[in-house]
């Protein structure tokens, strides 16, 4: 969806202005290229990273980027650079994938997904430092939206701190690593108070109302907050037509999403969907737990880094527990057929491998908006008996199960 520009915002000329984006990627990469395009809008306000249909089984997309909006690409160079411009009507969000990558060995990499940033005038540097983690410098308004949070001393540390926490220590005991596992999800939820707190600020208080929307539409994390800035928006600019369609609707969803998230709570009985493997068969969620006792049912995507982290202690889970009646089905709300297939192979799943999309029969059963999520229920009664089970607490909780 065209972004509808503030009536009260500051006047860009009608003429095209241009930003001139000097990346370095050369931490992760050496080849392929940088593609940027825009999202779209989907359910519920929340962007989807493909702009096309989504492709069916019989009729899977011959690329990713065909199924994009591009509206630039560069080709990255032997030495990690490229040099990138496009021409800027008025600041927007916009989203980049790295595609055609290969490592050292020829082999094809997954596409870097699932980034954003701010379409400005000016020159303007991207440094990536992995694949989820990357600065752009010189722009005032991915300054307002991004750094102003991204690049302060406590979410820096927080980062730094999750990221210790996430290495494995040699000779700890069973107890010490699952306290570093908790502390470090501890910490990551902390990442994204920070995250929260940072976007409800520029929102909030920004006095520029230009800076105010594009950190609400670039959001991912929707919550209160968001709410609370569009008044505040409705007060600055009571006129403005995207701020009263968005409040409206926000102020209608807010009490449907709270209904939605009690809806799939503990004690709720699991939604129910068809969905497909990658061979193309149909299968439906009542007819995979027929033999099983618990079914985990997991939510991730390729670009998820957090969903693919905890993909092996989920096979040892898997592993320990199968034969007494533990199953795991998998749903991606990956987008394209391509990332699911190549994912999905890297990753040698073992268990029922469902997809796709974020507008899927899957995901909409059970209000997926965003992963990593998992329900684990009694597949007899199709109760839910806990949510969003990480690391050793679903060891703990599959042992408590199976004792019983």
């Amino acid at each position: 969806m065209l972004m509808v520009f503030l009536l009260s915002a500051p006047a860009i000329a009608s003429e095209p202005q241009i930003m001139t984006l000097e990346g370095d990627v050369s931490a992760i990469y050496t080849n392929g290229d940088f593609v940027a395009f825009l999202p779209q809008e989907a359910r519920g306000g929340t962007m989807a990273m493909s702009t096309s249909s989504k492709p069916t089984v019989a009729d899977k997309p011959t690329s990713l980027e065909s199924t994009l909006d591009v509206i630039g690409k560069a080709e990255i160079g032997g030495d990690g650079r490229f040099t990138l411009e496009i021409p800027v009507k008025e600041p927007r969000r916009v989203s980049f994938y790295i595609l055609n990558a290969f490592n050292s060995y020829g082999t094809p990499m997954a596409p870097a997904k699932g980034n954003k940033f701010i379409l400005e005038p000016g020159q303007l540097s991207l440094t990536m430092s992995r694949p989820d983690r990357f600065i752009i410098q010189g722009g005032r308004y991915n300054d307002a939206v991004y750094n102003t949070w991204r690049e302060s001393e406590p979410y820096l540390a927080a980062e730094a701190e999750h990221e210790r926490l996430l290495q494995p220590v040699e000779g700890e005991s069973e107890t010490a690593r699952r306290s570093r596992i908790d502390q470090a999800s501890a910490m990551y939820a902390r990442i994204l108070e920070l995250e929260n707190e940072g976007r409800s600020r520029t929102a909030s208080t920004h006095p520029d109302p230009v800076a105010r929307r594009l950190a609400i539409e670039t959001a991912w994390l929707i919550g209160p907050w968001v709410l609370d800035a569009l008044r505040a928006m409705a007060e600055l600019t009571p006129d403005d037509p995207w701020v009263i369609d968005r409040l409206a609707r926000e102020e209608k969803d807010a009490p449907k999403r709270a209904e939605l998230r009690k809806r799939f709570s503990t004690g709720a009985i699991i939604c129910e969907f068809t969905a497909v493997t990658l061979d193309g068969e149909k299968r439906t969620l009542a007819k995979l737990r027929e033999n099983s006792r618990y079914v985990l049912l997991e939510y991730w995507a390729s670009w998820c880094g957090p969903c693919r982290l905890e993909i092996p202690h989920m096979k040892e889970a898997y592993a320990r527990f199968s034969e007494k009646g533990f199953e795991i089905v998998s749903f991606t709300i990956d987008d394209d057929w391509e990332d699911w297939e190549l994912a999905s192979r890297e990753e040698n799943l073992p268990w029922i491998d469902l997809g796709f999309g974020t507008d899927a029969e899957a995901a909409r059963a059970c209000n997926v908006t965003g992963v990593p999520k998992n329900f684990l229920f009694d597949s007899k009664t199709g109760s839910i008996v806990a949510t969003d089970l990480r690391g050793h607490h679903l060891d703990e909780k599959l042992e408590e199960l199976f004792s019983q």
